[in-house]
């Protein structure tokens, strides 16, 4: 079985970080982990 996690933008808090890596440690037994980050799109000055 193959999981795929699209993220937006970076993950930037280390304790998210961490979690990631201990679950994908887990996951790896029972499945294919992919962990894909996209980039972020800057939000314009004149958004509502």
């Amino acid at each position: 079985m193959n999981i795929s996690i699209i993220s937006v933008g970076k993950i930037k808090e280390k304790f998210l970080k961490a979690a990631i890596d201990e679950y994908s440690k887990r996951l790896s037994k029972y499945c294919k982990l992919n962990i894909i980050e996209v980039a972020d799109e800057k939000t314009p000055d004149n958004a509502s």
